[in-house]
């Protein structure tokens, strides 16, 4: 836009303004929107939606009389479409003066046109004129104190906080924060990694990749390796990925393993979770095997039975015995209820599992949320009773919870201490 009016080249009243408050810097494009950008900062550009430049991740935004640049996603806070035009905030701005009350009554148009730059530049002018002048103030985040007039900044710093990413926030937030960008950025890196590796591999004699599976222990390769495992079809390959998991001391990975050696339903690959999970077995497990004895579904149950007995921990001997018997939908009721283990198993692993919904939902939970009238059956669950005896040393007390625990007790419960109570002499 040219600041000359037609009248022999004469300055354009509001360029006068626009020069006093130095706008002319800041130009609003015809199609330009307020870019406010994470670190606090703000452009004025249009967003480009073909962008052929910008990568998945990034935003292409164009700059006029500039050019364009390429910002990575996260580093845009938010985009805000003007209300109008440069040739229409110029004009408005040529019918006020450069005084408090024109100046705030410009400031306030420009906001609620969504013009923050220029907003910020007329709000700021009113104080250069008045400092005392209240609404400037609160609109500018001033506060009073000690009778004099504090930014937000100073108040925020004062109070221990620092700009960070567009927002206020400690120290400790703002560097976990980057330690977190910093984990996704890696593990996005560790995908991409893996599926160029995959690609190449068995294609070339020398592969620009190399990746040794047996030496892998970066946590943050874990979402990749699922994600590869998802996708194939070589069932050694497979294995080779679940061994990588199971190498890795890590609590995701030893939580995927596990919950795969009660959901997965491809039978080969969820005995070989099982065994990455028996390789590194601890007491801890009882717990979350045995939770999933409460489960609606009594595949599962019988799953998890399964588990415990392979751990082999008598801890699990309690549990197991209040599972003995347990209450499911009958077999007519539950004819057109999701039950994930009724599902035929896929030929390669499936990293998905049961709908999140449902995945940990008891019966009572599963009556609870649904309106229809279902049958209900107690069921003897054989699988628990093997789970049993195999914990209790050959012992079989068949489908008699009370007598498997008072077992347990006699057995395996820490004795009480004998104490001698010292006689008076």
């Amino acid at each position: 836009m040219s600041f000359l009016s037609p009248e022999r080249g004469r300055l354009h009243p509001s360029a006068i303004i626009a020069s006093l408050l130095g706008l002319i810097a800041l130009p609003l494009c015809a199609h330009a929107q307020v870019v406010q950008l994470a670190n606090g900062g703000q452009l004025e550009a249009a967003v480009n939606h073909d962008s052929q430049v910008a990568a998945g991740g990034q935003v292409e935004l164009v700059v006029e009389g500039v050019g364009s640049v390429v910002l990575a996603s996260h580093q845009v806070q938010q985009v805000e479409s003007p209300k109008v035009t440069e040739d229409e905030y110029f004009d408005h701005a040529a019918n006020f003066t450069d005084t408090i009350g024109d100046q705030w009554k410009l400031a306030k148009w420009c906001q609620q046109q969504g013009l923050q730059l220029p907003f910020q530049r007329h709000a700021r002018r009113v104080l250069e004129l008045d400092p005392n002048y209240l609404p400037a103030r609160k609109a500018l985040g001033y506060e009073r104190r000690d009778g004099q007039w504090v930014s937000r900044e100073e108040i925020m710093t004062d109070r221990g906080y620092i700009r960070f990413e567009g927002r206020w926030t400690t120290m400790q937030q703002a560097a976990l924060q980057v330690a977190q960008t910093q984990h996704k950025q890696k593990v996005i890196d560790w995908k991409v990694r893996l599926h160029r590796w995959r690609q190449q591999l068995g294609r070339s004699s020398s592969p620009e990749i190399q990746i040794d599976l047996e030496t892998l222990d970066d946590p943050d390769a874990i979402p990749g390796l699922i994600q590869l495992l998802g996708n194939e079809h070589d069932q050694d390959l497979a294995f080779a990925y679940l061994e990588t998991l199971g190498r890795m001391n890590s609590p995701a990975a030893r939580s995927f393993l596990m919950e795969n050696a009660v959901f997965q339903n491809n039978p080969i690959y969820r005995e070989k979770c099982l065994q990455e999970v028996l390789a590194q077995r601890n007491p801890n497990m009882v717990a979350f095997f045995a939770n999933h004895l409460k489960s609606y579904d009594n595949t599962i149950v019988l799953r998890a039975a399964y588990v415990l007995a392979q751990l082999d921990y008598p801890t699990a001997v309690f549990p197991l015995a209040g599972a003995l018997q347990t209450q499911h939908l009958a077999l007519h009721s539950s004819r057109y209820t999701y039950f994930y283990t009724s599902l035929a198993p896929e030929n390669g692993f499936d990293i998905d599992g049961p709908k999140a919904s449902y995945r940990m939902l008891t019966l009572s939970e599963f009556l609870g949320r649904s309106r229809n009238a279902y049958d209900i059956v107690r069921v003897q669950n054989h699988g628990v009773h093997l789970a049993l005896i195999k914990l209790c040393e050959g012992q079989d007390f068949g489908y008699n919870p009370a007598a498997w625990k008072e077992w347990y007790q006699q057995v395996h419960a820490p004795k009480s201490p004998t104490i001698r109570l010292a006689r008076e002499e």
